[in-house]
């Protein structure tokens, strides 16, 4: 077997390389790239040999490697979290309709999962290898520093192999789940700094290798995971921007389609139709919304520990970017499929759009709690009331100019929509300056009485 996944490997390899040398050849002319490179390596030697580039880098690494040593653990609580994030697009393995096709010959899928697997350690330990050969040899980082981030690194790439194939066959909703989970464990491991806090995590990682080794076969969605990973092999970035042609998944049916309640007879009213619609939209472009929303909320939770203003800062900011990505999506959705071409009430459309987003965004509360939690005052409760109030008012106004745009009404938000911006900016000073939120109380106050005047719908 192990034969034959090495001609799969070698002629994947010759297809690939003959694939990007027409493209190299296509697109570079050997001339221009041989004067291009020597000017770039003109500009390297100039700024390495006049810069203090050298001793930029070793205070740089000096500082990495005091880090790293006194982070250890949070360090090796956080890497699961790259996995499990990885998860959701990919099962972690290989397992292209290429080696599924060698289950058809005497070979089981635990064999050919199992030297699949092999491949992914030995390709994982060779590269965390050359990465630390390069820090020896060219940066003043300890021999002992490096070598026990190699075996971290690698180690909780092993014992994450198993998790992540599985959580790969979960559903959306429990993927997650558990990734808000371990972000609530680290939070909680950051809180404390407790080593054995963080030891736990690997020793319930190690528990659940455990328990799933002998299941590793069932309950398998062959057709995902082979879709997934054609896609993660045969999508080549370079040269579909090259060909402007995009290589695409094989088209499934949704899991939600596979529930038994999906198949229920349909109660067809406004709301639930729109609901349904909404549903389908999001499940669609689930990838893009979990991006911007995962990274805001990272954002988010490392400034908590830095500096206070900072977080409010990029509070402020979370706040106009998804409302202005929320009514971005809203207008989307109006231009395509079948939402373009029928008449749609939409107010009521708005009302289950919001339903949405309102769930979505609840994820942002948990690094605001977290960083009331830890610097607790009766203005905190304020800062609460300050959010929620400008991003309703905030979300309301731009999804309301969205729906005035297409029935072509010119209504003026210009005084609410100063009300808001001016909040966030009493937000941010409040930290310093806590009594501004008496002004922002009174804003708040007055914001229902523009809201009456201008009919916003809410």
């Amino acid at each position: 077997m192990i034969k034959q996944i090495l001609f799969i490997k070698r002629n994947r390899v010759r297809k690939k390389a003959i694939l990007y040398k027409q493209l190299f050849l296509l697109t570079f002319d050997f001339t221009s790239l041989f004067y291009s490179l020597l000017v770039i390596g003109y500009f390297l030697f100039a700024i390495i040999v006049e810069g203090n580039v050298n001793e930029q880098l070793t205070e740089i690494m000096t500082r990495l490697e005091t880090f790293s040593m006194g982070y250890f653990w949070i360090i090796a609580s956080v890497i699961p979290i790259i996995y499990v994030v990885q998860s959701f697009k990919h099962p972690g393995i290989h397992f292209s309709t290429s080696e599924f096709l060698l289950t058809l010959l005497p070979h089981t899928t635990q064999q050919v999962w199992n030297v699949l697997v092999c491949e992914r350690w030995l390709k994982a330990f060779v590269k965390y290898l050359f990465g630390g050969v390069i820090l020896f040899l060219f940066s003043p980082i300890s021999l002992s520093v490096i070598v026990l981030y190699i075996f971290l690194l690698f180690g909780i790439n092993v014992l994450m192999t198993i998790p992540q194939w599985k959580i790969f066959q979960m559903h959306i909703i429990y993927k997650i789940t558990i990734l808000i989970g371990i972000i609530l464990f680290n939070m909680i491991v950051l809180f404390f700094q407790s080593p054995i806090i963080s030891a736990s995590l690997i020793v319930f990682i190690i528990i659940v290798n455990i328990i799933y080794y002998k299941q590793i076969t069932t309950n398998i969605d062959w057709k995902k995971v082979t879709a997934a990973s054609d896609y993660l092999l045969w999508n080549m970035a370079l040269i579909s921007r090259a060909t402007k042609m995009k290589f695409k998944k094989e088209r499934q049916y949704s899991v939600w389609q596979r529930l038994s309640f999906w198949k229920k007879p349909f109660p067809y009213v406004k709301e639930s139709a729109y609901h349904r619609l909404w549903h389908l939209y999001f499940e669609k472009n689930v990838s893009h919304i979990l991006q911007l929303v995962f990274w805001l909320f990272v954002l988010l939770f490392v400034l908590i520990f830095i500096k206070n203003m900072l977080f409010l800062i990029a509070l402020a900011l979370t706040i106009h970017i998804f409302t202005t990505y929320s009514s971005t999506l809203f207008n989307n959705r109006l231009q395509v499929d079948i939402v373009q071409i029928l008449p749609w009430d939409l107010l009521a459309f708005k009302r289950t759009f919001i339903k949405w987003i309102f769930g979505i965004s609840v994820l942002f509360l948990i690094p605001l709690f977290v960083y009331i939690y830890i610097h607790f005052s009766i203005w905190g409760l304020v800062q609460i009331l300050v959010v929620v109030v400008t991003f309703i008012t905030m979300l309301h106004i731009k999804l309301q100019k969205s729906i005035e745009k297409w029935e072509k009404i010119n209504t003026s938000y210009e005084v609410l929509s100063i009300f808001c911006y001016g909040l966030l900016l009493l937000l941010v000073f409040s930290d310093p300056y806590p009594y501004v939120l008496i002004v922002a109380c009174f804003i708040m106050g007055i914001i229902p009485f523009f809201t009456k005047k201008n009919r916003l719908n809410w």
